[in-house]
């Protein structure tokens, strides 16, 4: 079994299509792949993940997460609602027939009662449409077995970045030039809705309220990442150390741009 201290090694041809999320961020600068590690480290680390679990990547994408937790000895599916990352997955991934990758929706999964010990979504629930979400939680509870445990994280809604988001948006002449997933003001139309035009982060106090009104019990959640995209690579060193104070003073830690929840089904 692999360690979480060490990531998959995964290597994918440049000369080939890939998703944004490969070509701008897994294989874009030393810093945005920094990023993209960091929050599955973080979310799979506090899923606590051991060999022969059974576990749902949920909002998937390109498989990262799910192949990171196939190989900590898991039992892996990992389930998205857009095909164009979840296909070019089946494609590309090591292995990707024992990845378990499904096109369905999260209001609606198609697995049995209690099927998985573990659930695990990075920057997912900012996406799902806002009056499904209650129902979303709710199918998570169904598909965790009493004494499963979830972990997920979503952007942090009061970090500088997303309240960057808010008053950028008041600007025509910076709108033009930012792209679609920074338009939180999207409307709750069930018609146009999108997965990756819509952009709805959730606050910490409504996730927990969400989980436990589902059948979770909270366990813990924190706020991390401080290093931004635009960061030099040559910086990354300075701005890893900064982070690392940042996480650690009390009133500052709460402005991290991603928030992580993990619970149990109770």
């Amino acid at each position: 079994m692999a360690s979480l201290a060490v990531e998959p090694a995964l290597e994918f041809r440049r000369d080939r299509a890939l998703p944004y999320l490969v070509e701008y961020w897994y294989l874009g600068s030393r810093t945005t792949r920094y990023m993209v590690v960091r929050r599955f480290r973080e979310v799979l680390a506090h899923a606590e993940i051991g060999p022969g679990d059974r576990v749902l990547d949920l909002g998937c994408g390109w498989a990262y997460g799910t192949n990171w937790a196939r190989a900590l000895g898991a039992h892996v599916s990992g389930i998205d609602l857009g095909m164009d990352q979840l296909g070019w997955a089946r494609r590309a991934m090591p292995d990707a027939a024992g990845l378990g990758l499904v096109q369905a929706n999260a209001n609606a999964l198609p697995y049995r009662d209690q099927t998985f010990d573990r659930v695990v979504s990075v920057e997912m629930m900012e996406h799902v449409f806002r009056p499904d979400r209650p129902r979303v939680l709710g199918e998570i509870a169904r598909v965790v077995r009493p004494g499963g445990r979830i972990s997920l994280s979503t952007p942090n809604t009061i970090s500088p970045v997303e309240v960057a988001k808010v008053w950028l948006m008041l600007m025509a002449s910076v709108r033009g030039r930012l792209p679609s997933g920074w338009f939180r003001e999207a409307p709750d139309d069930a018609g146009t809705y999108h997965p990756y035009r819509y952009h709805h982060p959730i606050a910490l106090a409504e996730l927990r309220d969400g989980l436990e009104g589902a059948g979770f019990r909270v366990l813990g959640a924190r706020r991390f990442l401080w290093v931004i995209k635009t960061l030099p690579d040559a910086a990354l060193p300075a701005g890893r150390a900064l982070e690392w104070v940042a996480e650690r003073l009390p009133l500052v830690s709460r402005l991290g741009a991603t928030t992580l929840v993990w619970a149990e089904r109770v």
